[in-house]
């Protein structure tokens, strides 16, 4: 081993074992938590406060190529934790419920109230694939998405009529614009990056060879992969378990590996490109969050209406990262922690209030990964400062929402799981305080248009097709 490199590893490992005994001697001070209802929609006194701003918090939405042979859906039958997570029978629709959730957000912003912003706090893609992502953004800008990328291999009879047919190309929406969509404000967006975003299955580390091609070696690399493979390679020509439109699953026990359709396209990501395809995108604002000054940096601050400061954190930082191990839970590198306490304590000298966004919940923070901040002592430091009043995560698909003392912490669940819901969140000052109120609200809810000029804004072709999509996911709840 190369000396630089073995000392390196050396201080890392240190740093895990230091982690490791944080945890178990408590960290820094206690857990606050005490548990809030999923909705607050009490009145306000409008005589007292004034709106601060009225956004949208998604999460989760896993858009997902369900044909990739990069995927472990050959566990699906039989793998107790892996299994549950491979395959699921909603997953071909996942491109179209992020549209009719963003249609939703339009259709609110002109009929109900207006929306400041949307915040989507990561696993933007299912299995880190380039296609994903642009789909993902695809969908946000607007236009017309084809969600499939493979070959259709149905029969002439069995096509379904295009309006519930998951794999046919739909026009996306697109998040509101004016100009656009009508004459109403654009509706900014903003994202960072999940678990999912980083690595295969959200689980395995993904690494490049020496010709710059990406795959994810799997535990026990070193069998032969008769009936499972040894690595993940969702460029590749051969699938354990083939998903088609023709087979959408449950996928088959064991099965030997059959040849199918390589794509260029399934290329799995790396974090430069999560940043650069939101660079790349034609959507307000320029990077969505991410610095094009600091275009490497996967954590940012910006401030998306007066008054209000948002800190975004990429909480899937492991600070040792081994091929073959797994990595599903969070971590926050130093670097981020140092920027954190900065622009705490600057939000605080300038009076603003301070949201944080990770993806992954407070206690979600693995210890083992190395992360320089755990549960109790990342609640510590968020409740030192009295601007903070907000934390907002997903990861686990569900909607938790937590008195942390000085801040709530609020978790929205899935778009691809049950209920594929997003959630409202109104902050309302009176100069000295802060009043919340938060509510759900479903892509499958109906909304008059206000007047006749909004009419095809509220055209919504594809809604019977996500009520199939949400019946499915119920199923699996």
């Amino acid at each position: 081993m190369d000396g630089e490199m073995g000392a390196s590893r050396l201080v890392a490992l240190a740093w895990v074992a230091a982690a490791m005994l944080l945890a178990a001697c408590g960290g820094c001070g206690g857990i606050v938590g005490a548990p809030l209802p999923n909705e607050a929609t009490e009145h306000v006194d409008t005589g007292r406060f004034e709106l601060l701003t009225r956004f949208v918090h998604l999460s989760d939405a896993h858009i997902l190529d369900e044909e990739s042979p990069g995927r472990l859906v050959a566990t699906a039958s039989f793998a107790p934790y892996f299994g549950a997570h491979a395959w699921r029978p909603q997953e071909a629709y996942s491109t179209q419920v992020l549209d009719g959730t963003i249609r939703m957000v339009n259709k609110m912003h002109v009929a109900r109230h207006s929306i400041d912003f949307v915040l989507h706090t990561g696993d933007a893609t299912d299995n880190a694939q380039l296609n994903e992502l642009e789909w993902f953004v695809g969908v946000f800008d607007g236009g017309m998405i084809d969600p499939r990328s493979g070959p259709d291999d149905r029969v002439e009879d069995e096509l379904s009529d295009p309006l519930l047919d998951p794999h046919h190309p739909f026009e996306a929406q697109g998040l509101y614009r004016r100009g656009v969509h009508g004459d109403a404000a654009t509706i900014p967006w903003y994202s960072l990056l999940g678990n999912h975003d980083r690595f295969a299955s959200g689980t395995f580390p993904i690494v490049a060879d020496l010709f710059s091609r990406r795959t994810s070696p799997l535990p026990l690399l070193d069998r032969f992969g008769i009936f499972l493979p040894r690595k993940l390679d969702p460029t590749g020509s051969l699938s354990w378990a083939p998903i088609t439109p023709a087979n959408p699953g449950p996928p088959a026990e064991l099965n030997f590996p059959a040849i199918v359709q390589a794509n260029p396209a399934r290329r799995f990501i790396n974090e430069d490109d999560f940043i650069d395809a939101h660079l790349d995108s034609e959507d307000n604002p320029l990077g969505h969050g991410f610095d094009t000054e600091n275009p490497s940096r996967t954590w940012y601050s910006v401030s998306p209406v007066p008054g209000v400061r948002l800190i975004a954190l990429n909480s899937a930082t492991p600070l040792l990262v081994e091929s073959g191990l797994v990595y599903s839970e969070g971590a926050i590198s130093l670097p981020q922690l140092l920027f954190l306490e900065a622009e705490l304590r600057e939000a605080q000298d300038l009076g603003e209030w301070v949201i944080v966004a990770t993806h992954h919940p407070s206690t979600a923070l693995e210890p083992a990964y190395g992360t320089s901040m755990t549960t109790p002592s990342l609640i510590s430091l968020l409740n030192r400062y009295t601007c903070v009043k907000l934390h907002l995560a997903g990861h686990y698909h569900r909607n938790i929402v937590t008195d942390r003392g000085g801040y709530i912490e609020i978790v929205t669940g899935s778009l691809r799981d049950a209920q594929q819901e997003g959630r409202v969140i109104e902050i309302w000052d009176d100069g000295v305080e802060l009043e919340m109120r938060y509510w759900m609200f479903s892509h499958l809810e109906e909304i008059e248009p206000p007047d006749e000029t909004y009419a095809d804004l509220f055209d919504d072709p594809l809604m019977e097709m996500r009520r199939v999509a949400a019946d499915l996911a119920a199923l699996t709840d």
